[in-house]
């Protein structure tokens, strides 16, 4: 009957047998105590309060019962999909006569299409680098495929589609790979692919390689990473360009099919300080796109080369790949002090004076013995106070050996206090915060998304130095989550030292990393940029400042959020708050944008602009307090004249075939979607819908009990009854 079907009532009572006796019992002395009344009342009196009696005595016992009422709902519905229409720039290419995304509007608009469709309940969304429901305002700038996917399937958690029609070119460049979000996802995926296959004739650069950090008057090396395809042996020039001036070119054959190369080309810098450079490939007639021909970067150019003092009291791989890196780099004069297992020296000599130490712009310690840093102590805080130096701190088996407080535990970002803490072996990989994703120690890849995907899948470190407390006013830059251990373990962490900087490392080994490079044959490119990144981070003195405004980054893609971070400490380096401030940006034509910077936490303060139109931006920041300017920042920044999504035009349908593949779906090209009409089950289907009232835990049980009662109490005493 209307669809409702097994109605029950269950008890939940855990005695029912004791419970029902009770019930009669009371039932039958209800009767009993009406049956004879002083004084005599009438018997229609009489009947009315054992009634009233017996109600009372029912409402407590359907308490005592706790009876639940149940019933099931058959009713049949459409099934439910969601479509996901990409509405990324990407989606603008034109292929033959017509934009992909004039394609796709055609067929959402194809009487074959809506005849189809309304066989189902539609949930309709638009994703680029968001994911948003039709008629939404999205950045169309980049396309997080992987992220749209998994926010869709946190939104139908309690409602889940039947099925998802994604409509894309299958191009991802940012965020998570949605090879790795569909494993989660168990609505099918159904996909349809717009775009051409065949080779367009383009030629575009799809990465750079090159040290942040160089040297004026000396040679660096950059690496181009190019990709073209349609092409019949023609000429193309790639050059470095730094205002105008062309520092570097090279010519280059450009063979045909569907190629991939990596151009190195050499440069010597003339201007120190920070400098925004370019690359570009000359314009090849009848290209696709010219705009991914050129790419801007920037580097640091400083006056001469680093001095690195390296400390070991071990002779192991780690000392001996990391010793090999830095003798074999450019823009480092090594001095390597090695000590005995006794503490004598085996090579070189740990400095003296402070004098001979201070002229070096940073100290590498690997694992060193507390007995021999306790007589170096002072001489390494008044390295990192007063000269302003550098300080890595590669922490081992020794750290352990001694127990709280350490000599190197005054200059470390995190320590261990426990007594009698053992070291962790097992297989574990850092996670990076998503804050420093950019940072020079953190950054071993191009992207957000390779940086992630480079540290969770690089060899596996194998020991953990156990770390229970952060210094105060402390950066971690990368944790690890271990099985069975717990989340957010310490493995890379970042503190000032008054004007030095320290960084420390609590897992090992990372030799692997160089190892597995060089055994593929590779220059083990991770290794080089991990090492590169922090030794000249912390050798240069461009962020020893107590206070200052840097970027997010100096060169930012057109549609990326343009993000700048104030840091507002006093000279003991103690954060300090209710600071004012702000961004001042001047374009190349001189028109003004200022955005505020807003305090998010102590000491640290954060101005963003979502959208900044194509051109090199002069920036001034400024920092106040009580009326007074504490810092002034004058700097420049780009943004480039393309978006991520120009980079590269075309479509990737094996990685919407292996999407639909891994969800029980199919991929379908474009010229045979009238398969995908059959493929889809249209059946309404069944539902059953099981609903329980729990009866006895209800106001209205205690109503009736308490007006029973309260009626038969005034009738009592309006006939005196005894």
């Amino acid at each position: 009957m209307l669809g409702f079907t097994d109605f029950n009532i269950d008890f939940l009572t855990e005695s029912p047998l004791v419970t029902s006796l009770l019930f009669i019992f009371l039932v039958l002395i209800s009767i009993y105590l009406y049956r004879n009344t002083n004084p005599p009342i009438s018997r229609k009196i009489k009947t009315f309060l054992t009634i009233l009696r017996i109600t009372a005595v029912l409402a407590l016992f359907l308490t005592l019962y706790e009876p639940v009422a149940s019933f099931t709902r058959e009713y049949t519905r459409k099934p439910v999909i969601s479509l996901l229409y990409d509405r990324s720039k990407s989606m603008d290419t034109v292929d033959k006569s017509k934009s992909r995304r004039e394609l796709a509007d055609s067929l959402l608009s194809s009487i074959s299409f809506q005849d189809f469709i309304e066989n189902f309940d539609l949930r309709q969304y638009i994703f680029a680098a968001t994911i948003s429901e039709f008629g939404s305002s999205i950045n169309v700038n980049k396309t997080a495929l992987g992220n749209c996917m998994a926010e869709l399937s946190r939104k139908e958690i309690g409602s889940p589609s039947d099925y998802w029609l994604l409509l894309s070119d299958g191009i991802n460049n940012s965020g998570t790979s949605p090879i790795d979000v569909v494993s989660g996802i168990k609505t099918p995926i159904y996909s349809i692919g717009f775009g051409e296959l065949t080779d367009t004739r383009d030629i575009l650069i799809t990465g750079l390689e090159y040290n942040d950090v160089i040297f004026a008057g000396k040679p660096t090396e950059l690496t181009v990473s190019l990709e073209w395809a349609g092409m019949i042996n023609e000429q193309a020039r790639i050059s470095i360009k730094s205002s105008g001036k062309t520092l570097q070119s090279k010519t280059i054959s450009l063979p045909p099919g569907n190629l991939r190369d990596n151009i190195k080309l050499k440069f010597i810098p003339e201007k120190i300080g920070r400098q925004t450079l370019e690359i570009s490939v000359s314009d090849i007639p009848n290209e696709l796109s010219q705009k991914n021909n050129r790419r801007l970067f920037s580097v640091l150019v400083l006056k001469s080369k680093l001095n690195v003092l390296l400390v070991s009291d071990k002779l192991d791989w780690e000392y001996a790949f990391l010793k090999r890196f830095l003798i074999k780099s450019e823009s480092i004069e090594l001095t390597p002090v090695l000590y005995k297992e006794n503490g004598e020296y085996l090579t070189g000599r740990f400095p003296s004076q402070q004098k001979e130490l201070n002229r070096f712009d940073l100290i590498i310690l690997y694992d060193i013995k507390d007995n021999i840093l306790k007589s170096r102590a002072e001489l390494i805080e008044s390295f990192l106070n007063d000269h302003g130096g550098g300080l890595l701190v590669l922490l081992g088996d020794n750290y352990l050996e001694k127990s709280f407080p350490r000599a190197i535990d005054n200059f470390l970002p995190f320590i261990s206090t426990k007594r009698n803490a053992e070291i962790i072996y097992c297989t574990f990989n850092g996670r990076p915060d998503e804050n420093y994703l950019y940072h020079p120690a953190v950054r071993i890849s191009d992207n957000r998304g390779s940086i992630r995907q480079a540290w969770s899948s690089l060899p596996n470190f194998e020991i953990l130095i156990p770390l229970d407390s952060i210094t105060p006013n402390s950066e971690i830059y990368v944790t690890a989550d271990i099985d069975n251990l717990g989340d957010g373990f310490p493995i890379l962490g970042f503190r000032n030292f008054g004007p030095g900087k320290v960084m420390a490392t609590s897992a090992a080994p990372f030799w692997h990393w160089a190892f597995f490079g060089y055994g593929f044959g590779e220059d083990a490119r991770e290794y080089r940029l991990l090492f590169d990144g922090i030794i000249n981070w912390l050798s240069f003195h461009e962020d020893s400042d107590p206070i200052r405004i840097v970027p997010d980054k100096n060169i930012f893609t057109r549609g990326e959020k343009i993000g700048f971070n104030a840091l507002v400490y006093d000279l003991g380096f103690r954060p300090i708050t209710g600071a004012t401030g702000n961004i001042t940006l001047v374009d190349e034509a001189r028109d003004t944008t200022v955005i505020q910077l807003i305090e998010s936490k102590k000491g640290k303060y954060r101005a963003e602009i979502d959208l900044l139109p194509p051109g090199k931006y002069d920036y001034t920041g400024l920092i106040e307090k009580d009326g007074r300017i504490l810092k002034e920042t004058k700097s420049r920044i780009a943004v480039e004249s393309f978006s991520i999504e120009e980079y590269r035009r075309k479509p990737e349908f094996g990685a919407l075939s292996a999407i639909s593949q891994k969800t029980g779906g199919q991929f379908f090209a474009l010229d045979n979607v009238d398969s995908l009409y059959d493929r889809l089950n249209t059946d309404l289907i069944l539902e059953s819908k099981k609903t329980e009232i729990v009866l006895w835990n209800k106001f209205w049980l205690l109503a009736i009990f308490i007006l029973a009662l309260g009626i038969e109490w005034l009738l009592r005493k309006k006939y005196q009854l005894i």
